[in-house]
């Protein structure tokens, strides 16, 4: 891997796409969340301003994607003064993309998927009435993503109980666990923004910080990593604040701003 200062602007002269994570990367990480009955409290960091302007100003030169694990819902409101225009947004670990008004799925879940993810939405309902170190679950369409104190070994179990197929993942971020079949994830999700936009993925850039973006930093032509102990890429950033703005201070560097 190099250091991001190593970047250049013959190793950028073909991107089209700059793609970034959220959570760690572009907003400040964690999310307070509490579920009782039919109430559901959500509370995260806002998008500060001057990553904003930063965005905004890159969107003069390159199409700016947002690719999550969070809903698109959150994504567009979050995300809202940089859309639309030369920007978009990809939800749920590469599930659906957003752009222009248009919403797309990434593809149909099968059968067997969705009967696996109503048989392990259904035991996790129940683990989370009965353990306190469940928080409450993040609303998606498709993907699962059950807010803990700390991790649960059991959540692990109840996917294997119903994956009969090994087709699913069940990953522990440190502060949830997102479960859905492996084909969906952040690297596809680019991929077919790239189809959507008419260019190669090798016209693209990401920037992520933690196992769920491993698919999309490999899939881009140029992978950055904030957090090089739990994500390997081409390049990594060191620093104390949000990673993604190292990424686009030196790409606005490099395009002479």
């Amino acid at each position: 891997m190099k250091q991001l200062s190593e970047l250049t602007l013959q190793d950028i002269k073909d991107i089209k796409v700059v793609c970034f994570d959220v959570d760690g990367v572009t907003i400040k990480k964690g999310t307070e969340i509490s579920e009782k009955g039919t109430e559901l409290r959500i509370k995260t960091s806002p998008l500060e301003d001057r990553i904003l302007d930063k965005m905004l100003r890159l969107k003069k030169y390159f199409h700016i994607t947002i690719n999550s694990g969070r809903s698109t819902m959150y994504l567009t409101k979050v995300f809202q003064n940089i859309l639309w225009g030369n920007a978009s947004v990809i939800g749920e670990i590469g599930i659906f993309i957003v752009k222009d008004g248009e919403l797309k799925q990434t593809d149909v879940f099968s059968d067997y998927e969705l009967d696996t993810l109503r048989k392990i939405t259904i035991d996790l309902q129940k683990l989370a009435t009965e353990n306190e170190k469940a928080r409450g679950f993040e609303p998606k369409q498709f993907l699962i993503t059950l807010h803990c104190f700390e991790a649960i070994p059991d959540i692990d179990e109840i996917v294997k109980k119903h994956d009969t197929k090994n087709e699913f993942y069940c990953w522990w971020n440190g502060e949830a666990y997102d479960i859905a079949p492996h084909r969906f994830n952040k690297g596809v999700g680019l991929k077919k923004l790239a189809e959507h936009l008419g260019i190669d993925i090798s016209q693209t850039m990401a920037v992520g910080n933690g196992i769920n973006d491993k698919d999309m930093t490999d899939a881009a032509d140029i992978g950055v990593t904030t957090d090089k102990e739990s994500l390997q890429s081409d390049f990594y950033i060191d620093g104390e604040h949000l990673g993604g703005e190292y990424l686009m201070d030196k790409l606005l560097e490099l395009k002479g701003e």
